[in-house]
């Protein structure tokens, strides 16, 4: 009897735990940009803007460079319906129209979280994404009003 007891209680912390880890991974987010940019903040509106490709450049005249994770990151679908207002159905018919009439292309995307750190690190001008809990590296986080 107490091994079963002992075995449940294992099982019951292994599912808490994947139940949190599985949480952070739909948890928040935090926007990057490049160590030099001057900006603390922006707004949801210039977000989902550069995302979107509506905007071209930051205040300071650098050409923005956003960069996207990829679909099998769950925190793409929350930053795709929080900031940019769409659904990831939405936003590929989106990027087909623009595409189409050759209005423009979807920001590259990134199999790694790593990459995304990366790319934002090195490019002048980069904004992307991240999950909450991990650390930007050289990046730098910027608040969203």
């Amino acid at each position: 009897m107490r091994r079963i007891v002992v075995g449940l209680a294992a099982l019951a912390l292994l599912v808490i735990g994947l139940a949190r880890a599985a949480h952070a991974d739909r948890g928040g987010y935090k926007i990057i940009v490049h160590p030099d940019n001057p900006a603390t903040t922006v707004s949801r509106d210039f977000v989902r803007d550069a995302f979107l490709k509506k905007a071209t450049q930051w205040s300071s005249g650098e050409t923005l460079r956003p960069i996207d994770l990829s679909t099998s990151f769950p925190i793409r679908e929350r930053f795709t319906t929080e900031i940019l207002k769409k659904t990831p159905a939405q936003l590929k018919n989106y990027w087909n129209q623009r595409i189409f009439s050759g209005k423009g292309v979807p920001p590259p995307e990134v199999d790694t979280v790593a990459e995304m750190i990366a790319y934002v690190a090195s490019e002048p001008g980069a904004i992307g994404y991240i999950p909450a809990h991990v650390d930007p590296g050289d990046a730098k986080v910027v608040e969203v009003e």
